[in-house]
């Protein structure tokens, strides 16, 4: 084996060690612990105390405070074993050292690590695919309970954007739809997610390839708004949040705004965004064009629209300070698809895609989206072109005629320079 599939076995080895959750080795370990707030806490399994010991639940990070020591699962077997890195590594992963360290187990121990470890995800996908299902019902259940959007606030949002309503069955009406953001604690110090806003949403429908329902796409609104959509700020900063969330399994799934008609689909128009892709549809049907086999899927986002990229690759501007303080370009998803991850699917029957891309977006994250969608759906035969918006813009900045607005507002901001000086 050479060095470079050496170093990159180890850093594989090391990687799955440091996958392994606190709360999944002390667990093995028989350490219980009790629920507090955001933390399960108990006495330290080291050096004692009553609840000196804790996990934090969303960052799956450990810490005692009477030691003043923390971290991940590979420092809590050091901690715990009194082990160096590679014999922690080594007892959470089952496994020795690929590059020839040497092992600090029998062969009778590595067995039965390797296999807890294995018993260990195996529990934990089958805990993933409940959570998932479960959701999935709640999400189901929003759905059913919502009303078409005829005649509500959501019709008269899409109206505002110039968008007259679709009659799509994919857009569904909720009239008092809360927004949960952070959590908070009960007065039984158990953790409970916070409700900052309760009000009219638009609902859509996330469906997998086969028409299964998967998820939820929710936009907030308020008429009182410029752009209709409900102002949400954190109640902690003041931070504007965003009006719109996806809830549910989004990856692989889309948004079936308008499905083509009762035939096959042949020809396929996708975008990010429901108000960009029914833009360019109220658009392409005044200029009456024939729509017969049509269809138009929302992704929701560039990431489930392109799928993820094989590899990272630097940007041309954008830097960041690194843990030293010195100035490194941020890495972004490249041009090359992963072929293995899941996108939005395109019906197999299609021959021509046209990907719609917003012009008021990061330039370079969304070339290199659109760039890797291209690539992916063009290996499977289709007929695929891109077609952005102008910078600055979206579609529906061109359907509600936003860019002669824009072009105005530069020209007397110009002319009032011009006086001034």
């Amino acid at each position: 084996m050479t060095a470079a599939l050496t170093d990159l076995a180890f850093a594989e080895w090391v990687a799955q060690a440091r996958a392994v959750a606190v709360l999944d080795e002390l667990g093995r370990r028989s350490i219980v612990l009790k629920r507090a707030g955001t933390e399960m806490v108990g006495p330290c399994p080291v050096c004692g105390g009553r609840d000196r010991f804790g996990v934090h639940l969303r960052k799956g990070l450990w810490h005692c405070r009477g030691a003043g020591l923390g971290g991940d699962a590979i420092a809590l077997v050091q901690y715990l074993d009194g082990a160096d890195f590679l014999a922690a590594c080594e007892t959470l992963t089952g496994r020795p050292p690929p590059r020839g360290e040497g092992t600090r187990a029998s062969a009778e121990d590595l067995a039965a690590r390797e296999e807890a470890r294995r018993a260990r995800e195996a529990e934990r996908d089958r805990q993933s695919e409940r959570y998932r299902e479960d959701e999935r019902r709640r999400l189901y259940r929003l759905w059913g309970e919502a009303s078409p959007i005829t005649g509500t606030v959501a019709e008269a949002y899409l109206a505002r954007r110039g968008i007259a309503n679709p009659q799509s069955r994919a857009l569904r009406f909720a009239a008092d739809l809360p927004y949960w953001h952070g959590e908070t604690t009960d007065a039984q110090g158990r953790s409970r997610r916070r409700e900052i806003h309760r009000g009219p949403a638009m609902l859509a429908a996330i469906t997998d390839g086969d028409g299964t329902f998967r998820g939820l796409h929710m936009t907030w609104l308020d008429l009182a708004t410029a752009k209709g959509k409900a102002e949400i700020a954190d109640p902690d900063t003041g931070e504007l949040l965003p009006a719109k969330k996806m809830r549910g399994s989004k990856q692989g799934g889309a948004i079936v705004l308008l499905p083509g008609g009762a035939g096959p689909v042949r020809r396929v128009f996708a975008a990010e965004g429901i108000e960009t892709l029914l833009s360019v549809w109220v658009a392409l049907v005044a200029t009456g064009a024939d729509l017969l086999g049509t269809a138009f899927l929302c992704a929701g986002d560039l990431g489930n629209l392109a799928g993820a990229a094989a590899e990272t690759i630097a940007h041309p501007t954008l830097l960041q300070p690194d843990k030293l303080g010195r100035m490194r370009r941020v890495r972004v998803p490249g041009p090359v698809p992963d072929f293995a991850s899941r996108a939005m699917p395109i019906p197999p029957e299609c021959t021509e895609l046209v990907l719609l891309g917003d012009g008021d977006s990061e330039p370079f994250l969304t070339e290199m989206a659109m760039v890797r969608a291209q690539r992916r759906h063009a290996a499977l035969g289709c007929d695929v072109r891109v077609v952005m918006a102008p910078e600055g813009l979206d579609f529906n900045d061109l359907l509600c005629g936003r860019e002669r607005v824009v072009a105005r507002a530069g020209a007397d901001a110009l002319q009032e320079q011009g006086a001034a000086a």
